[in-house]
């Protein structure tokens, strides 16, 4: 039963898309060692999604694991694969396909919030209906200056949150554009919308350098480079507590950064976020019409809106 593999094509497992849609029995080798045997009624389909993919993947950062398939009838590829296996007993054919953990959604969502809380702020929450379930809308903020750049990161750090192997949770870009995205996700049946919200955010050092410069000096006076430097670098090394502690005991910091400094924290998927309060959130609603329209029902939350249901 010992196949001649020099005989069969073959390709390189990083190649497997170029696999031909026959039947076969395939071979999935490292150097002369058969680490797989299977088969396949269509074997570049049977490629797209392997279930031993990822160990053969982890084989071929070390090694070269090459795919050798040998055609035949559909007829015979139940026996074949049987009598091959027998003969070679290929070392993954013998163990079990490794369970795969899929992380839940609701630690999906917090670790999202905690990459972006000093950015995020919670406007409220629109209650279910029988169109729509119940959703949560946040505002992602970025100073006028920084639009471009804020999408960019917003957008860099959502995707590499998607892409993760082991999880479901997905965020969706459903308005694509350089200076103001909008995402939507899914998790224990709520839905969340991040909105972009363009003001002066306490997290953008020039904003805060005026802040600093009231607390250090009082009323606007001309400052030497060296005291100049010397604020920026306080500046850049404090925390998000403390430069909204300082904004809030600002008069300059409250008119620069109003949302912030009046919004209270809560919890929001277990993350302590900056959430709107009843009056903040009337004020914004009635300022801008376009999200009075969109969310008619929207109330300032007290209580985690998320529901933690680990499975």
């Amino acid at each position: 039963m010992l196949q001649e593999f020099t005989t069969l094509p073959n390709i390189k497992l990083s190649e497997r898309q170029r696999l031909p849609d026959c039947s076969a029995i395939y071979f999935a080798i490292v150097s002369d060692q058969v680490l797989y045997v299977g088969l396949a009624t269509n074997l570049r389909n049977r490629w797209q999604n392997h279930h031993r993919f990822p160990q053969l993947d982890a084989v071929s950062k070390k090694r070269e694991v090459r795919l050798f398939w040998l055609a035949c009838n559909q007829s015979d590829l139940n026996d074949l694969e049987r009598q091959y296996i027998e003969h070679y007993c290929p070392v993954l054919n013998q163990t079990k396909v490794p369970g795969r953990k899929i992380v839940p959604g609701f630690q999906m969502l917090t670790l999202s919030l905690k990459k972006l809380n000093e950015r995020v702020i919670c406007f409220g929450v629109c209650s279910a209906n029988n169109r729509q379930l119940k959703t949560l809308v946040l505002g992602y903020l970025a100073a006028y200056s920084e639009t471009r750049l804020a999408t960019t990161t917003l957008r860099k750090t959502l995707q590499a949150i998607t892409r993760k192997p082991n999880s479901l949770f997905r965020w969706t870009e459903v308005i694509r554009r350089r200076d103001g995205a909008h995402w939507q996700t899914r998790c224990n049946g709520i839905e969340i919308h991040l909105l972009p919200w363009f003001e002066e955010r306490i997290m953008h050092n020039p904003s805060m350098y005026k802040v600093m410069e009231e607390r250090r000096f009082g009323s606007w006076t001309s400052l030497s480079l060296a005291e100049y430097d010397s604020m920026r670098q306080e500046v850049r090394a404090m925390s998000f507590a403390e430069r909204l502690e300082m904004a809030r005991d600002s008069k300059i910091g409250r008119k620069l950064f109003p949302l912030e400094c009046d919004a209270k924290p809560c919890s929001v998927s277990g993350v302590e976020i900056l959430c709107l309060t009843d009056d903040q959130l009337q004020n914004l609603l009635s300022s801008h019409q376009h999200l009075k329209e969109r969310y008619s029902t929207i109330c300032a939350i007290n209580n985690d809106p998320v529901p933690k249901l680990e499975f």
